[in-house]
């Protein structure tokens, strides 16, 4: 009977060591991920500060565009 439940007590040792190669599998692939989206969101929230940056310029009257009215006439008028 002790070959039966030491066969057993084998059996779940090694279930329990693949699941845990399998989780372990997994973490790693979640942490690379991560890893990736972390730097895709540094990258994201640079070109929104800029965006914000060009847009308060642009309202501050600084962006370059002005008003036509502003302009004087054309040479030959």
């Amino acid at each position: 009977m002790t070959s039966s439940a030491d066969q057993h007590s084998q059996d779940q040792i090694t279930e329990l060591e693949t699941r845990i190669t399998f989780l372990e599998d997994t973490v790693d692939t979640l942490n690379q991920e991560l890893a990736t989206l972390s730097a895709d969101f540094r990258v994201a929230k640079e070109a929104l500060k800029m965006v914000y940056a060009k847009l308060e310029n642009l309202q501050s009257g600084d962006g370059g565009i002005r008003n036509p009215a502003d302009e004087p006439p054309p040479p030959h008028y």
